[in-house]
């Protein structure tokens, strides 16, 4: 029993202890606030922010097939190693085989009846030329019998009449001067066995004789060997123009055969064109690796959700599938805040740590500084952001596109500052001030100016020496 109220005694003792000695202490850290000591040191402005790594220079492979037939019925696998020349992608290449088939059969139509068309194009020359050597041959014959009528028939002719006249006038005056001459007549021609009357009777027959030939000759140089004369000049001047028609008329047949046969083979050019198309296209349906690389599928949307593509989808001219990305150069592709853009510029250094190897570290330079800014989500009072871009210098062939790493920018180095932490720096309207202790806790209020700053202390320009203290609370009025 008296133990039992040893040990009652002695723990209320010990509450009484600590109660002291909190209750102390709490008084204390009234009194005295947190301070720090004004130091001059170097320190560096870093910008820290997540990206993702991405190959400097890739081959976006898509399809290349005029219109949206494309549909994919084989796709390598995601993050495969492929080789130069290496199939990627097969798309259904039914709708091309038939289409070359068709284009086929049209084009070796359309040859035949090319052939067909230059035969009746040889032909009609052919046909041509005969009926130009027929109407040729007439215009010779029309010219030979005009210039044998010209030159002999009629003049022939009329040398006989004239001379059938100068006989008729001959014998008419040899009966009248030698009436008994009978023998004569009968040489000439004009023998009369069944009597021979009275020689006034022969001078008559003689006289109507000579009329009748005088009438012939003068009929015949008159009007018969003109009218001969234009028609064998008719003649000759309608196989001229016959002539003229064949020519005029088979240059026109040959040049509708010609025609025709410019518009089938034009056809024939069409289709063929067509077809070698249609056979590129047939070939589009079968993507090569252009290169060495690993496959990476190409996420976007996709019937209606954002997804990567996949065996069965349709696609269109353009759209991209896959792509090879050239890993020996290394991005990484990250954004930094509105607020810390002043702090950048090209060139840079920085270190970039891979989540996947959080034990090395790549140095990289900044290479890209986005012109437009972007935030969250629309409307105003959302924070904004600049894209940027970071370039790995050393290449690492365990890096790979899509890995998350953070990146550490050096964007200032200042030496020999005088520094405070952040939170010994008060705001009011008058500008930026501190308390800085004057003696066992007091404290004056006193204007400062600042420089840079990172996220643990700012340099102060004005109205702080280092050795000084100031609170890093707000010092409790008395």
């Amino acid at each position: 029993m008296m133990k039992k109220s040893v040990a009652i005694v002695l723990a209320l003792v010990c509450l009484a202890l600590a109660a002291a000695y909190l209750g102390g202490r709490e008084k204390k850290q009234e009194a005295a606030p947190v301070e720090f000591e004004v130091q001059r040191r170097d320190f560096q402005v870093e910008i820290n922010v997540v990206g993702e790594l991405d190959a400097a220079r890739s081959h976006m492979l898509s399809s290349e097939i005029k219109g949206t037939e494309g549909k994919i019925i084989y796709l390598i696998e995601d993050g495969a190693r492929v080789k130069k020349g290496d199939t990627l992608v097969k798309l259904d290449p039914l709708p091309y085989q038939k289409q070359v088939e068709g284009l086929q059969a049209e084009v070796a139509e359309l040859k035949a009846a090319v052939e067909a068309a230059r035969q009746m194009v040889a032909f009609e020359e052919n046909q041509v030329g005969q009926e130009i050597a027929n109407a040729e041959y007439s215009l010779n014959v029309a010219g030979l019998e005009l210039r044998q009528f010209e030159e002999g028939d009629g003049p022939l002719k009329i040398s006989m009449l004239q001379e059938e006249r100068q006989k008729a006038k001959l014998e008419l005056q040899r009966y009248e001067a030698f009436y008994n001459d009978l023998l004569q007549l009968k040489k000439e021609g004009f023998d009369n066995k069944s009597e021979i009357s009275a020689a006034e009777e022969k001078v008559a027959v003689l006289r109507e004789q000579h009329k009748e030939a005088n009438g012939r000759f003068e009929s015949y140089k008159e009007h018969v060997y003109p009218a001969l004369l234009e028609s064998a000049r008719a003649k000759k001047q309608n196989a001229l123009l016959m002539l003229e028609q064949n020519r005029q008329g088979g240059v026109h047949k040959v040049a509708k055969a010609q025609a025709t046969l410019g518009q089938i083979a034009g056809k024939v050019a069409a289709r063929e064109a067509a077809l070698d198309q249609s056979r590129i296209e047939l070939e589009k349906t079968v993507i090569k690796a252009p290169q060495d690389g690993i496959v990476i599928h190409y996420e976007t949307f996709r019937d209606g959700e954002k997804r990567k593509p996949r065996e069965g989808d349709s696609v269109f001219m353009g759209q991209p599938i896959l792509y090879l990305p050239d890993i020996s150069k290394m991005i990484v592709k990250t954004r930094v805040r509105e607020v810390d853009l002043f702090k950048l510029s090209l060139g840079q250094k920085g270190v970039v740590r891979v989540d996947a190897y959080p034990d090395t570290a790549f140095k990289g330079d900044l290479t890209f500084i986005g012109a437009l800014a972007t935030s969250e989500a629309p409307g105003s009072g959302q924070e904004k952001y600049f894209q940027v871009v970071f370039t790995i210098i050393d290449g690492d062939r365990r890096l790979r596109p899509g890995m998350t790493c953070r990146v550490s920018i050096i964007a200032q180095a200042v030496k020999q500052a005088v520094v405070i932490p952040n939170q010994a720096i008060f705001t009011a309207e008058g500008g930026d001030f501190c308390y800085v202790r004057t003696g066992w806790g007091a404290y004056e209020k006193r204007s400062i100016k600042t420089g840079v700053e990172n996220e643990d202390v700012v340099q102060v320009t004005e109205g702080l020496e280092p050795g000084e203290k100031v609170s890093l609370v707000l010092p409790q009025a008395d």
